[in-house]
């Protein structure tokens, strides 16, 4: 990815397939792919005008778009907004951008009909994702398996929600210098450990009476002395990076695999302040 790109895919496709679709980009995001998917995106695009942000996403923040060609594709508003970003960036594109995915065999108007493109129902979500992964030039397996990269959010507001006995308790937020590498590891079965151990982080601390992000001020008095921190549900605890930023994340939900769930999963809601500021004020839809 170029410095200017945010995504190294993005995914443009119709509600009827959001269920293959969604498994895709879960498969993407495991392996550590920056790549935009609707529902991964719902704070940061709530209140945005959708037809300036999406032809944004679509022209110009991504490395590659996955094209998800059916009838309703071609027939809905949405996906045909999003199809003729898509087209009008691979205009001007010197190399392959839009990789298509067909569910049947609709004709999409500006799409050439010389343009390779793979059928949805010869390959799995994780088989497509793997694709993916191989015409980004990323080899799922040129390393460790516990090397791999871990799954992360781009955007500076989000929610998140991943099994964190899996990529050695990381998930990444953020990127360039607003990014901050999380690591979590087990602590009970309502409550779970962060650590300041990744390269990218200052310093962890609780945001104690905190109720929600919007609540944090005056970041940078809070207590940062100590390798980790032990938080309970509905907790904040704030990061500071070695850039001097700092983001808040709220931990909303924290299931345990050893007590009465089914698996190990941390769903958390986070924010940063990219203008320096140690305040989340302004974060009040967080």
């Amino acid at each position: 990815m170029n410095k200017n790109t945010q995504y190294e895919v993005a995914l443009s496709f119709a509600g009827e397939q959001r269920e293959y679709v969604e498994d895709v980009a879960r498969c993407l995001q495991s392996i550590g792919i920056a790549v935009f998917y609707d529902d991964f995106e719902k704070v940061q695009l709530w209140g945005k005008d959708l037809v300036e942000e999406l032809n944004e996403v679509f022209e110009h923040r991504a490395a590659f778009a996955v094209m998800f060609i059916s009838k309703e594709y071609v027939k809905k508003v949405w996906p045909r907004h999003e199809r003729r970003s898509i087209l009008s960036r691979a205009v001007g594109e010197k190399s392959e951008y839009v990789l298509p995915v067909r569910f049947d065999d609709t004709p999409v108007p500006g799409l050439p009909d010389s343009i390779k493109y793979e059928q949805a129902d010869s390959h799995s979500p994780a088989e497509l994702a793997a694709m993916i992964a191989e015409k980004l030039g990323i080899n799922r397996f040129g390393g460790k398996a516990s090397d791999v990269p871990p799954p992360r959010m781009t955007s500076p507001t989000g929610e998140a929600v991943f099994d964190y006995s899996s990529h050695n308790g990381r998930y990444l937020i953020g990127r360039g210098p607003l990014e901050f590498e999380t690591r979590w590891s087990k602590a009970g079965d309502t409550s779970i450990h962060i650590y300041n151990d990744p390269l990218s982080i200052n310093g962890v601390a609780l945001a104690r009476g905190c109720a929600s992000i919007a609540k944090v001020s005056h970041a940078a008095l809070l207590d940062f002395t100590s390798r980790a921190r032990t938080l309970q549900r509905r907790e904040v605890v704030v990061l500071r990076n070695v850039k001097g930023f700092y983001a808040a994340v709220h931990v909303l939900d924290i299931k345990d695999d050893t007590r009465r769930d089914d698996k190990d999963e941390l769903r958390f809601r986070y924010a940063i302040q990219s203008n320096g500021s140690d305040t989340f004020t302004e974060f009040g839809n967080v």
